[in-house]
């Protein structure tokens, strides 16, 4: 049996009785599938409702971590054998100390819930949206595709503050709106977010930034005042003026339209792209030019964006893999190249950023990371009609033309090698010898009618006696002056 089966059967075989609530009962009748269990069970104790399921799986009891000094849960956490999906079992709550007990109501545990549209009901038995016991008119929100709280807004937000973000989070992922009265208040305690575990942070936060339009929720984040608080670095960019001859927009506008035009598959990308520019607001300086319109620059921000950006990844504890992938970005974002660039230049981009053999083809050149964000950078800039520029095709078709070059050649085909250097030079084997044929190997990359013996001892010389009066290697190779 799984999860649900074994909860269908707690039902069935006690006095007690199982109810589905929350999402799965509000995608029920959004005619979505939600695994969400969440269990609220009546008329057994939570000892009479372990006894019955530890014959069908693993069970753990837990207690929710407090939010406000009101109250605190204690829930069962179900797993049936052979089963992922999870139950959460809770007893119905009653009284602001949301006090659990087996005889409380529904009507009396719904007043506790946070939305509306949660806060509807549905025996484990009756699987079907006629059977949802609704009275707090979650049904009616649905329709009007609204997010409202149960009773007074103020009231469900002290008790657990997370729900500021979680209201914005669940308006991003089904785009709803959010009631008037709820968003007031959102900005009225604003401040408390602070208190909640930056995990849960993190995670309603990442739901924001991966809907279809991020912007327009960090627009309701920033209205409320919740981006303040979670992430300053992009709140201070709101009102930042630009150059009006590059840029249609302020910066926190261009950042939240760049994360727009980025992939919503890609979390690492979102994130760069609202934080790449983070550091323009450190560095916007007016510069007056004779004659012309003051100039408004920001010198180096994207040193500065990687700063502060690394700063808000650590403050919300992003792993250290998708941190670094996002430092990357913001880092290298400002990347010029230009048509008098050599190959040596080319490769050395290659190495520097770096960039994977696996996007060095012709049709996957346009999806590396870096690329994609100058593409969403330029769509998001207000000005700019196309994405990509031929300068840019330009770059990748050089970069592929180069890489396919650099990669037929290498070290192992140079005229000579490191036993070569070793005799001739009375070096020792070590890592000095590889940083010679590398350097070798460069410059033959360069001029590929270097690669003789002749060509290569020379520069070896060079390399190990620079400045010296330049010498000459006979066929023998011995050093003529």
């Amino acid at each position: 049996m799984n999860t649900l089966q074994v909860l269908q059967g707690l039902d069935n075989d006690t006095e007690a009785k199982v109810y589905l609530v929350g999402g799965y009962v509000r995608d029920l009748l959004r005619n979505k599938k939600n695994d969400d269990l969440d269990i609220v069970v009546k008329e057994l104790s939570l000892k009479g409702i372990e006894n019955y399921l530890k014959k069908y799986g693993s069970i753990k009891r837990v207690s929710l971590a407090k939010t406000t000094h009101f109250f605190s849960v204690n829930i069962l956490l179900f797993k049936a054998f052979g089963d992922t999906t999870e139950a959460q079992i809770s007893l119905p709550r009653e009284g602001k100390k949301q006090i659990p007990n087996l005889h409380n109501t529904l009507i009396q545990d719904s007043k506790f819930r946070d939305f509306k549209m949660n806060a509807m009901y549905l025996s484990v038995n009756y699987e079907t949206k006629t059977n949802v016991i609704d009275k707090v008119k979650g049904r009616e929100d649905i329709a009007n595709q609204r997010i409202s709280t149960v009773g007074k807004a103020d009231d469900r937000i002290r008790e657990s503050p997370i729900r500021m973000l979680r209201a914005i989070s669940l308006a991003a992922r089904l785009n709803y709106t959010i009631d008037g009265g709820l968003l007031r208040s959102i900005e009225k305690n604003s401040y408390l977010i602070l208190r909640c575990p930056v995990e849960a942070i993190r995670e309603y936060f990442n739901e924001i930034l991966l809907s279809r339009k991020p912007s327009k929720y960090l627009k309701i984040m920033v209205k409320t005042k919740l981006l303040k608080y979670i992430c300053p670095e992009v709140y201070r960019c709101v009102g930042v003026k630009q150059d009006k001859r590059y840029h249609k927009y302020d910066v926190y506008t261009h950042l939240v339209y760049t994360c727009d035009n980025t992939s919503s598959n890609s979390l690492a990308l979102r994130l760069a792209g609202i934080l790449h520019d983070i550091g323009k607001a450190d560095t916007r300086k007016e510069v007056k030019v004779p004659n012309q319109k003051d100039r408004i620059t920001f010198h180096k921000h994207e040193m500065v964006s990687t700063k502060l950006a690394k700063a808000f990844l650590r403050r919300l504890k992003y792993s250290n893999s998708i941190s670094e992938e996002i430092l990357v970005l913001v880092k290298h974002h400002m990347y010029h190249y230009t048509r008098e660039w050599t190959d040596g230049a080319v490769r050395k981009f290659i190495k520097k950023i770096p960039l994977p053999e696996q996007f060095l083809t012709k049709d996957s050149i346009q999806s590396f990371p870096l690329f994609q964000l100058r593409a969403a950078e330029r769509k998001g800039n207000g000005l700019k009609t196309i994405p990509i520029t031929d300068r840019q095709i330009d770059f990748e078709n050089r970069l592929l033309s180069v890489y396919e070059k650099s990669h037929s050649l290498e070290v192992r085909n140079l005229a000579i090698n490191g036993n070569t250097l070793m005799d001739i030079f009375g070096l020792k084997a070590g890592v000095g010898i590889g940083q010679i044929l590398d350097y070798l190997l460069e410059i033959v990359l360069n001029d590929p009618e270097k690669n003789n013996r002749l060509s290569l001892l020379e520069l070896t010389t060079e390399y190990l006696f620079p400045g010296e009066k330049r010498t000459k290697m006979n066929s023998d190779d011995t050093m003529l002056t």
